[in-house]
């Protein structure tokens, strides 16, 4: 489904789901995250119904952030 380069996974060390995200366009059993706002290429705003106990998600002043290496690798490669 997804293909990242090699480098951004090894970059990715705190994944608790095997990068099931590449092969399913899940998180584990979980939808991945909508992204609302990309802010460069390395940090996206997100917006989850409920909030992940993910280590690559952030909460700043009341807004989610995913810092996921591989999950913003995907964005990239959605974007129109």
């Amino acid at each position: 489904m997804f293909s990242v380069p090699a480098e951004i996974l090894r970059k990715t060390t705190k994944c608790r789901h095997n990068f099931s995200c590449l092969q399913t366009g899940q998180c584990g059993d979980s939808p991945m995250c909508d992204v609302e706002a990309a802010h460069g290429e390395n940090v996206l705003c997100v917006r989850a119904a409920d909030w992940p106990d993910c280590p690559y998600h952030l909460d700043f002043g009341g807004a989610m952030f995913c810092v996921c290496p591989v999950r913003c690798a995907i964005h990239q490669q959605l974007r129109p």
